[in-house]
């Protein structure tokens, strides 16, 4: 396999386990099948703008030049405080992405990475959401008709468990073994109760599983900007990782980055 372009994230198949593609110049190039091969990985030098296009010495959240970081409605403040969002009150660009994606379904979920976490996303992106975040289990416990309530669900949960994920344990594999059905039954009462009827409670729990040969005993991770080229037996990927036998790295990190990938 040989392939160049510039990155972004990965995109899967839902199978079992999952089957993973490259995502260069917004084109599909299978990487599950290069798992037990040795791949040399190469950043260009060449970073441009997943929105605009424009070149850019840094890439900003996941992918941006810095106005597009700073001017784009999905990189405002609510898109990690979704309470907080005010996009129904701003200019033309902000109205129109309330009503196509804040004003519309969304779901709470528990999702089990690195432990139990409590997460939201718009209803368009599961399982894409979970895969992305290495969950190996994960059930919807609430749907809500606007992006802010589901905010305001998350920060209550957020008192007694985690909303975020420790990636060195969920790279090993190192969760607690904790029941998903018992966590969300004692969520379901966390719940406050103007929120209440956008409770969720008989959803399926569902099992992801990931295409993993081994994991390094010591997870470092390998910086690009420091190390442009390297070369590794692939051993696995999961969420947004590629696992190799010596370090991980971060593709999701390094969207918007030129980028040659060779497998053998």
């Amino acid at each position: 396999m040989q392939a160049q372009g510039q990155l972004r994230k990965m995109t899967y198949d839902v199978q079992t386990p999952i089957y993973y593609y490259l995502s260069l110049d917004e084109q599909p190039i299978a990487i599950s099948p290069c798992i037990g091969k040795n791949v040399t990985m190469k950043f260009d030098g060449k970073i441009t703008c997943i929105h605009c296009g424009r070149a850019t010495k840094k890439s900003y959240d996941q992918g941006y030049c810095f106005p597009c970081a700073r001017d784009l409605p999905e990189n405002a403040m609510c898109s990690v405080k979704p309470e907080t969002c005010q996009h129904e009150f701003g200019n033309e660009a902000d109205q129109e992405f309330f009503r196509t994606r804040c004003n519309s379904d969304h779901f709470v979920y528990l999702s089990q990475t690195s432990g139990v976490k409590v997460g939201i996303t718009h209803h368009k992106n599961i399982p894409d959401r979970w895969i992305d975040q290495g969950a190996f289990q994960a059930v919807i416990i609430a749907k809500v008709p606007q992006r802010r309530l589901s905010g305001e669900i998350e920060i209550a949960l957020a008192k007694t468990m985690s909303d975020k994920t420790d990636w060195r344990k969920m790279l090993k594999g190192e969760a607690e073994a904790i029941d998903l059905k018992t966590a969300r039954d004692k969520a379901l009462l966390e719940i406050p109760e103007g929120l209440q009827q956008y409770v969720l409670k008989n959803e399926e729990i569902k099992t992801l599983r990931y295409p993993i040969e081994s994991v390094p005993p010591k997870i470092t991770s390998h910086n690009l900007d420091k190390i442009p080229e390297f070369t590794a037996r692939l051993t696995g990927i999961k969420g947004q990782y590629l696992i190799f036998e010596d370090r991980v790295i971060n593709l999701r990190k390094y969207t918007g980055y030129h980028v040659r990938f060779s497998a053998e």
